[in-house]
């Protein structure tokens, strides 16, 4: 027989073995036992943690000849055939490659025919989100009204690009990231179960690294399977192509230090490795995602546990601020570099830049005016603040969107709009949480827009060009009022929504330069006004006292 993957091998056969999504276990187990199964749900959440699988159960319990409660016997030819993806009443359609109208159509008409043999017809449609506006049109009527014994189950990783007249004809269940300790209990089983033998912080690695996901984890572990026992951390960080978090943390320590030679050393590092430099800025920012978690609510890093106290005392040199800027400076690159050709040269320019700002800041967010001393071996060179513009525009630009930033208004300096503008930038999900609690469709809209800049109190969010429904849909009181509300809840400070098209954005952008050099070409005028009216006074003083005589002065 060929080898079957990992997460093939070990994907859960019943409810019980589901991991880290115990509120959909149970209410799908109710559910059956009361024999309240609803005709369609929608199975939303990230990738790999169990939404096809659940669908999959649901539709054995539904079918099975001889079950135990809500849990399928897993005996019957029912389930075998669906465990072995025979079944005929189970069909699993992916939307992503079946996303048109006639695809939906002909499934109409198949919803139509009686199921032969199971009791119930089970239609798993997997990223649904794909399919186009008129396939989700032409489905609406057979999920509001389908016939006896047809349920739908409906997967998505994106719940947001759902049409709401979808949402509102299904169950919805929201499945979460499985914690890291899951992930670990996990995978410990199945090394028992192979009898294999993997360091226990290579696992914490893997179950890290796996973003809440168990499918990947049993990926990344199913590779690491392939060297010999016992399997080490350091084969774990050579597998999944990540420099780790000990590069990283001296990767911070060089930006602690300020020093421009330690931290393009440290990167050159990294590349002679092999490694990728967009993926060497992806793992810095998410090891001072972490400091930043810890130095600003006291979070618990989640790293190994020799790396927890030096990423803690890190934290603790660099103080939010410094944190902050650092971040604001990665996130902005991290975004520009996958349009870039020169990696390297981008991934150095961003480095530089952040060092730069941190320098010519004084490290406590001080505007004055300083210059910078770059060490590298024994020289020094120093460049005046000057060069901070020219940093800052030398990486690639998308839009000018990603480059402009608003002068500060009368009542807020530019540091307090730098500060909260990284405030909001660093709760931004913790607002979107908020306002998922409130309201899901206002969240669904606000997850299309894209914080751009705080002035005068008001938060400029930019939406692209074509998604000017949702642009209009959150401009509406009842979904602009409650976006506020939670940043007032979550800051402490109110600020009004200033919602606009990427184009109407890039017109204020060319507004705010132009006056910017109109007043630059005033402010030389008035110079060169005075310089004359000083050389009108100096003639006038020395014809007061040599006289009015014309004098001309010929050279032999």
């Amino acid at each position: 027989m060929a080898y079957l993957a990992l997460y093939r091998e070990w994907r859960p056969k019943n409810f019980k073995e589901i991991v880290g999504q115990d509120h959909v276990r149970i209410t799908l187990t109710n559910a059956l036992i009361q024999n309240k199964v609803a005709h369609a749900y929608l199975f939303s959440g990230p990738r790999g943690t169990g939404k096809t699988t659940a669908a999959k159960i649901l539709a054995k319990a539904l079918n099975c000849s001889d079950r135990d409660g809500a849990e399928p016997c897993n005996k019957c030819a029912s389930c075998l055939n669906i465990d072995q993806g025979i079944a005929l009443d189970v069909l699993e359609i992916d939307a992503a490659s079946n996303r048109g109208i006639d695809e939906i159509r002909d499934l109409r008409e198949k919803v139509k025919l009686a199921s032969s043999g199971g009791k119930y017809k089970v239609y798993i449609i997997d990223e649904v989100h794909m399919l186009t506006t008129e396939a989700f049109n032409a489905l609406l009527k057979t999920l509001e009204e389908p016939p006896t014994s047809v349920v739908f189950v409906l997967a998505t990783t994106e719940a947001h690009k759902v049409p709401l007249t979808i949402l509102s004809r299904v169950q919805r269940f929201e499945f979460h990231r499985i914690s890291s300790m899951g992930i670990v209990t996990r995978l410990r089983e199945v090394c028992l179960a192979l009898e294999r033998e993997v360091e226990e912080k290579a696992l914490q690695v893997i179950a890290v690294k796996a973003e809440g996901g168990l499918r990947d984890a049993l990926s990344i572990l199913d590779q690491c399977l392939l060297h010999e026992d016992p399997v080490r951390t350091e084969q774990v960080y050579q597998v999944i192509g990540m420099v780790g978090e000990t590069y990283s943390a001296d990767l911070t320590d060089s930006l602690l230090e300020g020093d421009y030679g330690k931290a393009l050393a440290r990167l050159s590092d990294g590349v002679a490795l092999g490694r990728d430099p967009r993926q060497i800025i992806r793992e810095l920012l998410d090891y001072l995602r972490q400091a930043l978690l810890y130095a600003a609510g006291g979070q618990e890093p989640l790293l190994l546990p020799d790396m927890t106290q030096r990423i803690i005392d890190q934290s603790k040199k660099a103080g939010l601020s410094k944190l902050l800027a650092w971040i604001n400076v990665l996130l902005k690159g991290e975004g520009e570099l996958r349009y870039t050709t020169n990696a390297r040269l981008a991934t150095e320019m961003i480095l530089v830049q952040a060092l730069y700002e941190q320098s010519s800041s004084g490290g406590q967010g001080s505007m004055t005016d300083i210059k910078n001393t770059t060490t590298v071996g024994k020289a020094k060179v120093t460049s005046p603040p000057s060069t901070t513009k020219t940093l800052a525009h030398s990486l690639p630009s998308v839009s000018s969107a990603h480059a402009v930033t608003f002068a500060p208004s009368d009542g807020m300096s530019q540091d307090d709009s730098s500060v909260l503008f990284l405030t909001l930038t660093a709760k931004w999900s913790e607002i979107l949480e908020e306002v998922k609690k409130k309201k899901r469709s206002t969240q669904a809209f606000l997850l299309e827009g894209k914080l751009v800049d705080v002035r005068e109190n008001s938060l400029y969010l930019v939406f692209k060009e074509g998604y000017s429904f949702h642009r209009d849909k959150f401009n509406q009181p009842e979904n602009k009022t409650v976006v506020e509300q939670v940043i007032e809840q979550v800051l402490g400070k109110k600020l009004s929504l200033m919602n606009l098209m990427e184009s109407e954005y890039d017109a204020i952008s060319r507004e705010e330069s132009q006056s910017s050099s109109s007043k630059k070409k005033v402010n030389d005028s008035s110079l060169i006004y005075q310089q004359e009216d000083q050389d009108e006074i100096c003639v006038q003083k020395a014809v007061e006292f040599f006289g009015a005589e014309l004098v001309q002065v010929r050279k032999d």
